[in-house]
Parts: C-alpha cells; sequence; structure tokens
C-alpha cells in the first residue's frame, strides 16, 4: 500500500514532537515528529522515515551501518501500520484470520494469545490476514480491511504446540472482496484462576473504550487528527460486534477457544449482550 525509497544525504527537519514508542523496559525505541509539509519517524539504529499528506511515498535516510533488510523489515511489520493511521486509515493491534463470515479480529496486550489464536485459526479452515497490526476503512455501511505482508510470530511454547522448530513461512494474502470486510472483534484478556472461557458481548458504550485502547494514534496533540480517530472508532463499534473473551492460557483449550470464536462470529444475534455457548460458563 505504500512505497520505500532508500536515500542518501540529509532528512528533513523533524518538526514539533508528537509521539513516542517504548518497549516493554520503557526505554524509548522510535520518536514521531510532524510540521506543516510533511511528517517524519525517527528509528535509531535503522534511519529517519519521512511522508506527506496525500502521498503513499515513504523516503528513508539510512543510519550508518544500517542493512537494508532490516530497514526494510522494520518498514513492512512496524511502521506501515502508524504512517497509513497518520494519511487517514485507522489500525488496530490485533491479529486476524478470515473466515465464511468475513474477517475477525483479536486484539489485546501484548503476551494475550492474539496471535496464537490468530494462528490456531487455521485449524478450523481460516485463513491468517495480520499477526499484530491489521488496517482498516470506514465505508458507508461496512469497516473494510486493508491486508498488508506479514510474517506469523509466535512465542516458543505456541511454536512447539504448533509443531515449528524453525521460521514459520508467511501465508499468501490472496482475498476476496468479501474476505475483507470486518465483521466482529474479540478482546482477548487471559486469567489463571478462570476454568472455562467466558465471552460477552459488549453494547457499544463498552465496546468504544476498550477498542480505542488498541488504537495506532500518530499524533494525539492534533484536533483533527484525534477527532477523525475518535469518529472513526464510534462508527466501527456501530458496525462491527465486539466481545471479550476471557480465557485461562492453556494450549490444550484452543479447539474450544476456536468452537465458541466461530459460533460466535457466526451468529444472528451478535448484538446481544451475554452469549452462553456450550462449554462456556459464566
Amino acid at each position: 500500500m505504500l512505497s520505500l525509497s532508500i536515500l542518501e544525504g540529509v532528512a528533513p527537519a523533524t518538526g514539533r514532537q508528537v509521539n513516542e514508542w517504548t518497549d516493554e523496559c520503557g526505554k524509548v525505541f522510535a520518536r514521531a515528529f510532524s510540521s506543516d509539509d510533511h511528517y517524519r519517524i525517527d528509528w535509531p539504529g535503522v534511519g529517519a522515515f519521512a511522508f506527506r499528506p496525500g502521498s503513499r511515498d515513504v523516503l528513508v535516510w539510512p543510519e550508518p551501518h544500517a542493512r537494508h533488510e532490516e530497514i526494510s523489515d522494520t518498514f513492512d511489520r512496524l511502521l506501515q501500520p502508524v504512517i497509513l493511521q497518520a494519511l487517514g486509515k485507522q489500525a488496530l493491534h490485533a491479529a486476524a484470520s478470515v473466515g465464511p463470515t468475513g474477517t475477525i479480529a483479536f486484539c489485546g496486550n501484548a503476551g494475550s494469545g492474539k496471535s496464537t489464536l490468530g494462528f490456531a485459526m487455521r485449524q478450523a479452515g481460516y485463513r491468517q490476514l495480520a499477526d499484530d497490526a491489521l488496517v482498516v476503512q470506514l465505508e458507508q455501511d461496512r469497516v473494510s480491511v486493508c491486508p498488508l505482508p506479514f510474517a506469523p510470530r509466535l512465542r516458543p511454547p505456541s511454536r512447539l504446540h504448533f509443531g515449528y522448530a524453525g521460521q514459520i513461512p508467511s501465508p499468501p494474502v490472496h482475498f476476496q472482496p468479501a474476505d475483507l470486510v470486518l465483521s466482529s472483534v474479540f478482546l482477548l484478556r487471559q486469567d489463571d484462576q478462570i476454568k472455562c472461557p467466558r465471552l460477552t458481548a459488549l453494547p457499544q458504550a463498552q465496546a468504544f473504550p476498550a477498542l480505542l485502547a488498541h488504537a495506532y494514534c500518530y499524533d494525539a496533540q492534533d484536533r483533527s487528527h484525534t477527532r477523525r480517530l475518535v469518529d472513526s472508532y464510534l462508527a466501527m463499534v456501530s458496525l462491527v460486534p465486539v466481545f471479550a473473551l476471557q480465557y485461562r492460557p492453556d494450549l490444550q483449550q484452543l479447539p474450544q477457544l476456536i468452537e465458541i470464536i466461530q459460533d460466535a462470529a457466526g451468529s444472528s444475534n451478535a448484538k446481544s449482550s451475554t452469549f452462553r455457548l456450550p462449554g462456556v460458563v459464566p
């Protein structure tokens, strides 16, 4: 969806800082800037990425010794979603799979199991569409999904469970228009204290802040930018059912979780307040 060009010389001026991203230890690994005519993201060790409103071209000035493979991987896997969000689309920290009802998304904090569930849905004949970032676009009466290149990234226990010792190959991304409609979202939370999964369909008033917590946001200081973000997510929860799925972190429960997700995603009563599905207890 975006094109990347590697340049030499000096990157454009930074402008005002509008965001920064930190790792799990709180260390800043990237900063975002905005000026009157361009945006810029500085990624230490990789390079300075610049782009402009209305353009799909992203320019990068590499740091010394940065490898082209590393630059491309950072751009494809981490920067495209946030750049597209800055340019007018919306993006979720989510894995996603495509099935009979369209695209279903799995959101959650780090370690909540979204990548594992997105990958596990293959066992039910679904095709994985995203591992960690899902770009969407609001249309008149639906939410469309914009596929991006990705590679499945599983933690060691999940890799072992699925029988992978080395790199997991990326699946081919060939989808029909009907596949690329967001049909449901599952907000994941693991709980060691429960025995059986719990699934609840959230009313819009609860779904909006819960989903917004997993949104990419390039510039939270710009009022027009944040207004577009809020309006988009208000529209999204009015069009797409959002479920809270609480479950025990047990890979042996995956078949049960897959069945629960399939039933909920295909239910004609997706907007009801609480589900009682086979094998699910309050």
